[in-house]
């Protein structure tokens, strides 16, 4: 993908699960994924679902793990798009200070939900009491740390966006206020639910004893979902469906005709020479 394309300024990053119910030393458990047990991919996508770039989970052993594992993810998907003023965002399972600063240093913004134990998160900020509606926001070295209170409490980061209220329309078409780095966070964090959700349509599950295979199989999925969404964005005319596109991509080329074969390669008389 770094080859052929290069995205928008706005990026989101998140886990995707493979399903794998057997044996696997790092098999994960998320609880709020389609597959809650499997293979763990970190993803770099786009808003529309476009996969930049992933790498798979292989335990706390493997060259992303250990100390800082969230920190060393995002700072590896992020590598080639680093100092290019890139906006991106994350649920709190990677936000922190800490991390939204050494983005800043690289020109790189970060905006999403955070958790209120991670370090050099202001306490009076955290031990706010808020009433529904009400927000409360502090600023160190370019870096918001904000609380707003909806129907439960959410604490929030951004290196990018004020602590601003702004209308916003629900599903219902009703018209609230929210913070702004919510706003941009709510709009932006789909890209990996969007891939998930095009790859679930169509699935390529096969039944083996050999996780590599599964994997396998799931990258050549992605591969085709890429494809597919560069297509459509970049061709001139109508659109194509995603099984239409399938269909096209996967269907066998016609095999040239029998009659045809055995007619040149009839074999011919040649005279003996003495």
């Amino acid at each position: 993908m770094s080859n052929v394309y290069y995205p928008g300024k706005e990026l989101s990053l998140d886990e995707s699960m493979i399903l794998w119910q057997g044996r696997l030393l790092f098999r994960q458990f998320i609880q709020n994924k389609r597959h809650k047990y499997g293979i763990k991919l970190y993803m770099l996508t786009e808003p529309n679902g476009i996969i930049l770039k992933f790498a798979v989970y292989t335990g706390a052993t493997d060259d992303l793990g250990g100390k800082g594992h969230a920190a060393n993810v995002v700072l590896h998907l992020m590598e080639e798009k680093l100092n290019t003023g890139h906006s991106i965002f994350m649920d709190n399972f990677y936000n922190s200070y800490d991390l939204a600063q050494k983005l800043l240093e690289k020109h790189t913004y970060c905006t999403g939900t955070l958790r209120a134990n991670r370090v050099n998160t202001p306490k009076d900020v955290v031990n706010a009491k808020l009433k529904v509606g009400e927000t409360l926001s502090k600023y160190s070295n370019n870096v918001m740390i904000g609380k707003w209170k909806d129907k439960r409490e959410v604490t929030y980061i951004s290196s990018e966006f004020q602590n601003d209220m702004v209308p916003t329309t629900n599903r219902k078409g009703r018209e609230t206020l929210k913070p702004l780095p919510i706003k941009h966070y709510n709009k932006f964090m789909s890209g990996i639910d969007r891939q998930d959700q095009m790859i679930s349509y169509y699935p390529f599950s096969r039944k083996t004893i050999r996780w590599y295979k599964k994997l396998g199989i799931h990258i050549i999925q992605m591969l085709l979902l890429n494809s597919y969404n560069l297509y459509n964005q970049y061709n001139i005319g109508t659109t194509l469906s995603l099984y239409d596109f399938r269909i096209i991509v996967l269907s066998k080329p016609e095999a040239p005709s029998k009659s045809l074969s055995i007619e040149n390669h009839l074999p011919s008389t040649h005279g003996m020479g003495m």
